[in-house]
């Protein structure tokens, strides 16, 4: 199912988003977090696409597994990252033959060792050129990037904010976040763009359960996201305990999740991080309690 129509049919949604496996056995893993959260029910999945465009085939392979073995709509990430236009339209040809009608359009990460995004020639600039490629082409759902604290190389919040603004006008049907940890910059992402377009744009949370502290700052410094101090203060003093570090990260994504959706966000997109369990639980503990449907 094109997910633009999925969006017009359903006020909230629940995803999940995977990566391409490395080796046979990150694959055998992968098969069995798609088996174990499938039945959760999500409404769609996506598959990342890795930096420099390398895992272009595997994104390909395994969203068209997940739809045929599963019947759950996939979505796959496409980036500038490394490619033509040509080169775009051609990969475009492919995911339509494959039967792939849905794309998370990213302008893309540096590739592995460069520390700035550089375009390629010939190739597009920014997601906003890449949406407009896709919307041309005509067979395919677009999905963009969101970020309520702002993209890592925005110049200002209210910068980038407008930049989403110009993706949603240019005909993504939604978007989803980057990972965040507090409420705040959600509502006012949301107020802004409210404001400026008139109506309140789609725009899903993407959540990241918490299971390790140092992982957590790890990814917090790749991706721009802040902890906040409340977050920090329950799991420094933690930090060498695993299980209490996992128990008390749960429980705040947990409680977040209840926020956001109190808030009036339409659904949740939860980076699974290929492993089954943590999404689990904060699954279900949202519809034990109410919170999710």
């Amino acid at each position: 199912m094109r997910l633009d129509q999925l969006f017009a049919a359903k006020a909230r949604t629940l995803s999940f988003e995977f990566f391409p496996p490395k080796n046979e056995r990150s694959w055998l893993t992968l098969e069995d977090t798609i088996d174990q959260l499938a039945p959760l029910g999500p409404d769609f999945v996506s598959v990342t696409y890795g930096a420099g465009g390398g895992t272009r085939a595997k994104t390909r392979e395994i969203v068209e597994h997940i739809q045929a073995k599963t019947g759950i709509a996939a979505m796959a990430h496409l980036t500038c990252v490394n490619a033509t236009k040509a080169d775009l339209q051609a990969l475009l040809n492919e995911y339509a033959t494959a039967g792939i009608g849905n794309l998370l359009a990213l302008r893309g990460d540096p590739p592995k060792g460069e520390t700035r995004f550089t375009p390629t020639d010939g190739g597009c600039a920014y997601a906003l050129d890449l949406i407009n490629l896709i919307r041309a082409d005509g067979r395919f759902a677009i999905t963009c990037a969101a970020f309520p604290e702002k993209h890592p190389d925005a110049v200002s919040r209210e910068a980038d904010w407008a930049n989403l603004e110009h993706k949603l006008k240019a005909g993504a049907s939604a978007a989803i976040t980057q990972c965040f940890f507090t409420v705040e910059p959600y509502i006012e992402l949301i107020a802004h763009l409210t404001t400026r377009l008139g109506y309140a744009p789609r725009i899903i949370p993407g959540i990241l359960p918490i299971t390790n502290f140092k992982s957590l700052e790890r990814f917090c410094a790749t991706c721009g996201a802040t902890i906040p101090q409340t977050l920090r203060a329950q799991l420094a003093p933690l930090a060498d305990d695993a299980v209490a570090v996992r128990r008390a990260g749960i429980a705040y994504t947990v409680q977040f999740c209840k926020a956001l959706l109190a808030a009036g966000a339409p659904g949740l997109h939860l980076y699974a991080l290929n492993r089954s369990t943590a999404v689990a639980e904060v699954v279900t503990a949202l519809r034990l309690s109410g919170h999710l449907d």
